[in-house]
Order: C-alpha cells, then sequence, then structure tokens
C-alpha cells in the first residue's frame, strides 16, 4: 500500500524536530506565545490516545473486523492522525516542560516514553504495509509496545498533574487508621494528609513550582525559589499562610484557581500549627486539651481519644472478686475491656493487694496508688502490667531506682510522680521509654534548669513542673469570668460573674471608672443590662495581686428585619452564617476565623433588609474587627466608605448616610469598633448597607497602598 509523500514528509519533519530539540533543550528559550502552545499539550494527548487505541484493535482483530469491514483504510487513515497528533502533543510537552517546576524522575519517564510513541507509531506509519505480509506479527507487536508505552506515559503523566500516588490513593484511604490522639504525630498524620491532598500535584518531586516540594518534612524546611517557606511561630510572616490566604483571583494564591481549596477548618490546622512552632515531631497526645492546635486538628479529623484495645475483656465475676471499698476497679468505658484501679486509704493498702491484680493485669490500662506506702514488691508487680497507658504515683515513696519497674512498659504515656523523691537522672532515664508522651513532676527535687535540660533533650515529651513558690512572688489573679461572653442583645441581658479561686471579691462599675477595691460595687447577684453600657470588672483577695481589669461594652439591638438579603457575597474563606450572622447577637472574638466574622476583600459588603411595616430608626451601627498593628499581610481594617439607602419601597430610595471612617491610630488601635450612621427616618420599610474595604490603603499606615480586609460581626438597629 503506497503512502503518500506528503504525509511520509510531514511525519519525518516533526519527529526530527523532535529530536532536534531533545539533543539542544539546554540551549532553548521558550518565548511567551509559545508557552501558550505549550500548555495545550494536557488538552490535545487525548486524540493520540484514542486514536492509538483504535489502531492497536483494528490491527490486533483485522482478520476478524476485515470480513465486515473496509479494516485497510481504517488502519491507515487512523495510524496516521495518531502519529500526526502524537507528534505535535510531544512537541507541545516539550515546550511545557521549559517552564519552572516541571523536573524530576516522572517527567524523565513522561518525557521519553511520549517521544518513543511519536518515533513507534511513525514507523508504525511507514511500514504498515507489513500488516498485510508474513511480518503481520511483528508489525502487531509493535503496535503493542506503542500501546504499552501509552499506559506508561500516562501513568507518568497522572504522576506530574497530580501526584505520585493518585491512581491508588482511593484504595490507601479505604485502609488508613482511624486517627489516633495518642499515637499521631502532628505534621504526619495532621498537616501532611492537608498538603498532599491539596498541594501535592504541583509540588511533588517530579513537577516542584518554584522549586518547592511539600512531600515531605526536609524538603519542607528547606523551602523553595521564593525562600523559607515556614516562620516557626509567625503564621503572618509564613510563605507557606501568605500564599493561602491570597484571594482566589490573585496570580501567586494557592491552590491555583481550578484546583480544589482548602477548606477554613484546614486553612486555620496550619496556621495553628506554624503558631505553635511549625515542629515536625509534635505528638498530637503532649497538646493540652484547650490547645488551639488541638482544637484546629479536632476540626479536621475525627479525633476518637478512646482507644481500641486488643485484649480481652477481664471475667466480671473476678472484678467483682477483686473489688473492695479501698481498692476500686472501673471499666473504662461501656463495651471495653480496658479497666482503671485506684486504691483509697493508706492504713490499707499493701503490696499484696497490689500483687491480687494479676489476674486482670492484661486488662489494667490506668492505675492510681497517690500516697499509697508502694514498696519493691507493688512496683514489681506493676510491671507485669504490659497494657498500662498511665500511672499515678504523685507521694508516694518511690525513688530512681524504682522507676525501672515503669521504662520497659511498651505503652506507658503518663506518669504522675508530684512529691517523690525521684531526681533528673532518674526522669531521664524514664523518659528514654518510646512511648512516654507526659511526666508530672510537681514538688519534687529536679530544678528549673534540669527542667529546661530535660525538655531540650527530650523535645516531643513533655515534663510539668508546676509553679515552684519562693515566699517572695505575689501571685496575681486571674480576671473573673463573665457570663454570657456576648455583648449585643435585644431588650435585656443578665450578666453574671464567677471565679475558680475561692474567697475572692469580684468588683465592677458601669460608669466607665476603673473598679477599686473599697468603693466600687461588690457582685453579689446578677446584673441586668437594657441599655448601652460598659462594664468594667476586677478581682481581688487578699494576699494577691489584683486581677487585670476585664471591661465589656454592652450594646442594645432594638430592631430586626424581617428579612435580610444579601447582594454583596462574603470572601468564601469567612461566610460566616451569612445573612443570619448580621443579628443573631453573637460577638466576633479576636480571630476572625471563629466563624462569627464575616470577611470581606476587594468587593463590599450589600445587605438589603425589609420591613413588614413602617418602622422609625435612629440610627445604624456597624460592628467590624479592627487589626493592623505592625501587620502588612493581611491587615483588617474599618470600612473605607458605608452608605446607607432607604425608603418605604426600592422606587422611593434615597441616600441617608455617607461616611469614611477615620482609621485609628495603629499605637491606639481597638480590636473591636462599632461605627454609627446616623439615618433618623421614619416610615422606612426598606434599607440597604453598603460598606466597602480599602481597595488601597491610606499612606502612612501598615500595609499602604495595598488591600484591606474588613470584617463584621453584626449589624444593629436603633
Amino acid at each position: 500500500m503506497k503512502i503518500p509523500n506528503w504525509r511520509l514528509n510531514v511525519l519525518i519533519g516533526l519527529n526530527c524536530f523532535i529530536l532536534f530539540f531533545l539533543l539542544f533543550e539546554h540551549l532553548v528559550r521558550v518565548p511567551v506565545w509559545m508557552q501558550v502552545i505549550g500548555r495545550v499539550h494536557p488538552m490535545l494527548l487525548h486524540f493520540p490516545i484514542v486514536l492509538l487505541l483504535m489502531a492497536g484493535i483494528f490491527i490486533n482483530f483485522s482478520r476478524q473486523l476485515e470480513k465486515t469491514l473496509s479494516i485497510k483504510p481504517l488502519i491507515r487513515e487512523t495510524l496516521f492522525v495518531a502519529a500526526l497528533t502524537a507528534a505535535i502533543t510531544v512537541i507541545m510537552g516539550l515546550l511545557l516542560a521549559q517552564e519552572e517546576g516541571y523536573e524530576g524522575g516522572n517527567l524523565q519517564w513522561h518525557k521519553w516514553t511520549g517521544v518513543g510513541i511519536s518515533f513507534l507509531s511513525g514507523v508504525l506509519v511507514c511500514a504498515q504495509g507489513l500488516q498485510y505480509t508474513r511480518y503481520r506479527f511483528w508489525f502487531a507487536a509493535v503496535t503493542n509496545l506503542c500501546l504499552l508505552l501509552v499506559l506508561i506515559a500516562g501513568h507518568f503523566g497522572a504522576a506530574l498533574t497530580h501526584g505520585e500516588q493518585f491512581v491508588f490513593e482511593p484504595l490507601k484511604q479505604n485502609n488508613t487508621e482511624v486517627f489516633d490522639i495518642n499515637t499521631a504525630q502532628v505534621f504526619d498524620d495532621a498537616v501532611l494528609p492537608i498538603l498532599k491532598a491539596k498541594c501535592l500535584s504541583c509540588h511533588n518531586a517530579g513537577k516542584s513550582k518554584g522549586e518547592l516540594i511539600l512531600a515531605d518534612s526536609a524538603s519542607m524546611a528547606k523551602g523553595g525559589k521564593n525562600g523559607a517557606l515556614l516562620q516557626a511561630g509567625n503564621p503572618t510572616e509564613s510563605l507557606l499562610i501568605q500564599r493561602l490566604m491570597l484571594d482566589i483571583e490573585h496570580e501567586h494564591h494557592m491552590p491555583p484557581k481550578g484546583k480544589p481549596q482548602l477548606t477554613p477548618e484546614e486553612l486555620t490546622l496550619l496556621q495553628a500549627w506554624v503558631a505553635k512552632g511549625a515542629q515536625f515531631n509534635l505528638p498530637v497526645a503532649t497538646l493540652n486539651a484547650d490547645d488551639s492546635l488541638l482544637l484546629a486538628i479536632g476540626a479536621v479529623y475525627p479525633i476518637h481519644k478512646e482507644e481500641n484495645f486488643d485484649f480481652p475483656a477481664a471475667d466480671a465475676k473476678q472484678i467483682e472478686k477483686l473489688s473492695t471499698p479501698y481498692r476500686v476497679i472501673r471499666v473504662l468505658a461501656d463495651g471495653s475491656p480496658a479497666l482503671s484501679v485506684s486504691f483509697y486509704g493508706a492504713g490499707f493498702y499493701t503490696d499484696q493487694a497490689l500483687a491480687e491484680l494479676e489476674p486482670i493485669a492484661q486488662q489494667i490500662v490506668s492505675l492510681n496508688v497517690d500516697g499509697m506506702p508502694i514498696g519493691k514488691q507493688g512496683l514489681e508487680t506493676v510491671a507485669k502490667f504490659k497494657n498500662l497507658r498511665d500511672i499515678n504515683l504523685n507521694d508516694t515513696p518511690i525513688d530512681d531506682a524504682g522507676l525501672t519497674a515503669l521504662r520497659a512498659l511498651p505503652k506507658l504515656g503518663s506518669v504522675r510522680l508530684s512529691g517523690t523523691a525521684i531526681t533528673a537522672a532518674g526522669i531521664k532515664e524514664l523518659l528514654a521509654n518510646d512511648a512516654l508522651r507526659r511526666v508530672y513532676i510537681w514538688n519534687t527535687p529536679i530544678t528549673n534548669e534540669e527542667v529546661s535540660q530535660l525538655t531540650a533533650s527530650f523535645p516531643t515529651k513533655v515534663v510539668e513542673m508546676g509553679f515552684v513558690d519562693d515566699e517572695q512572688t505575689t501571685l496575681s489573679l486571674t480576671a473573673p469570668q463573665i457570663t454570657p461572653a456576648r455583648t449585643f442583645f435585644r431588650d435585656e441581658l443578665q450578666i453574671t460573674m464567677s471565679h475558680p479561686i475561692p474567697g475572692v471579691e469580684i468588683r465592677y462599675s458601669l460608669d466607665g471608672k476603673e473598679p477599686d477595691s473599697s468603693n466600687s460595687t461588690v457582685f453579689d447577684k446578677p446584673i441586668s443590662i437594657r441599655s448601652n453600657q460598659q462594664l468594667s470588672v476586677k478581682a481581688f483577695k487578699e494576699g494577691w495581686a489584683p486581677s487585670p481589669t476585664i471591661v465589656r461594652g454592652y450594646v442594645r439591638s432594638a430592631k430586626t428585619p424581617d428579612r435580610i438579603v444579601m447582594e454583596g457575597r462574603p470572601h468564601y474563606l469567612y461566610p460566616a452564617r451569612r445573612e443570619i450572622s448580621f443579628f443573631d447577637l453573637e460577638s466576633g472574638g479576636n480571630n476572625h476565623a471563629d466563624g462569627k466574622w464575616q470577611g470581606y476583600l476587594k468587593s463590599p459588603l450589600s445587605a438589603v433588609m425589609h420591613f413588614d411595616e413602617p418602622t422609625a430608626i435612629d440610627t445604624l451601627t456597624l460592628s467590624v474587627m479592627q487589626n493592623y498593628q505592625g501587620i502588612t499581610y493581611m491587615p483588617v481594617y474599618a470600612p473605607e466608605y458605608i452608605e446607607v439607602w432607604g425608603g418605604a419601597d426600592t422606587t422611593e430610595e434615597k441616600l441617608l448616610a455617607k461616611l469614611s471612617p477615620v482609621p485609628g491610630k495603629p499605637e491606639q488601635l481597638e480590636g473591636h469598633r462599632l461605627i454609627d450612621c446616623p439615618i433618623h427616618t421614619t416610615n422606612l420599610r426598606y434599607l440597604k448597607l453598603i460598606a466597602r474595604p480599602y481597595r488601597k490603603i491610606p499612606d502612612g499606615y501598615p500595609g499602604a497602598g495595598g488591600e484591606a480586609w474588613l470584617f463584621v460581626d453584626e449589624i444593629i438597629l436603633k
């Protein structure tokens, strides 16, 4: 079968260009307009793949198909178009590979298998006549080799685009263990999975855009072309957080628009991890229950604090037999085989009483011998509790020698040794137990300096020493607790106050004066707030320094619209509760990501309020956040201007108020600001609020010339 010369010339020319490009690609500089051609590569590559598969079917089953089809023209035309599009696709791929971020083994495999497909398909076009001669077998073999290269090239192309584990990731996810707070690492088990899911497709070993790889801790610590990725303890100055926080339309926003974006909870987790020090070897179990990082982890992952134990339950009759008023045995949780044992009454304790627990030693995970005269025999018994997770040895006669029994316990995570004679040397030996996470050593001979040395030697362990009273330090009281925490109310708000330390006297004022210990009102019953007021609260106790003064302003929101329509959409990261959040009386805190602040960047807040009955409104107040002292990245300002429109309906709409709030001086900045807009109107049934964030921050302020965020938590109508 004769092949038209022009077809051969086109294929030979394209493949010669590919060969030339490969030989001199280190000298090639791709102009911008050709980069556009290169980026068509992912769209065009499907054509040669499908056509080669079709050609493979025609060639491998030609004898069967030629009975019903005119197979020769099909093979001829399909092979030519497949070879032509394969060569063009390879050229586009070579152009695309010249852009930044494409390197590594995956790229090389993808490139050379693609080149092989182009060359082999061209050979098949030239030799297609062999399909009908005695070389039919060899022609089919080369065709199948070309199809195998298609599979290999496709695999490595997917690895470049979506990450190395893209194909088999669903199977791995189905087999992953439940997030276990007792064994999980913050980076490996909480942070890295987010990066793999949302960032690794562009920042892996084969495709490292910006010379940045996010596949492991070593690569993250190294950073990329733009420098260090992380500033430990400072999220706002960390390049990772900065890029994630950019507007989705920004050219440097990560992940790029069109890719799966981080959820607000995932972003908060990464911010909390960086704020904690961006540690790569921090166990989750060392975090306190109220630690913001642990709370952020809990918002992303279903944390199961209850461990699934792999041992059988003890006999119920055996537990009942061993239980006494001075040796209390409890099941850790309903349906759990784990047991908790506590001893009471030092005069009734004996080491033999501890030894009697050996029949249920496998099930004991928690042991409390606080204040018991435990001896050598008792500690030898403890060494047999191989599933022990927690032991309380406070105020016992244990010493460094006695700690030997604890060193070999394979699952011991927490030890309480307060009020004992142990030393730093003994604790150092104990901390060598890999499973151990936390040790409490209050009121022991160990000094502050020794604790610092232990912490430095074991950075992933927590050594709790508590407060050491030198009898010269006057402690300050913590601030009183005020309930409820919100500051907005509709008609009346009942305020109560409390303090965790007994005997503390709480005094307050409602006139703006600083509370003192003699003249201010003593809190002894709930306070009723019915109008806008400022509450100042302070705690006093003899022998203690007074607490800091807590000042809280209360704002009455007298009216609520019957319907609210949002014309301007908030930023996707900070939607709060949308329309509901403006009149839910929930005050936003110091964290703009607490779910109560609605955020805007570039686009304005635009909310329309409707009233079923004519309404008189004197003032509209907007409650906003301010946070820009020393901040050049993501500064939060009051709006650049506010407009209030209204009337009996939309046809009678008129401008009721317009003002441009003056930014406060950074050194005198208040985090929460109320902006009053006097409107003095009656017979109002339609009200529209527009608040625009700064498009260009004024000179002389942090972030000058850039854009500012606007965060709003409440609209108050009076």
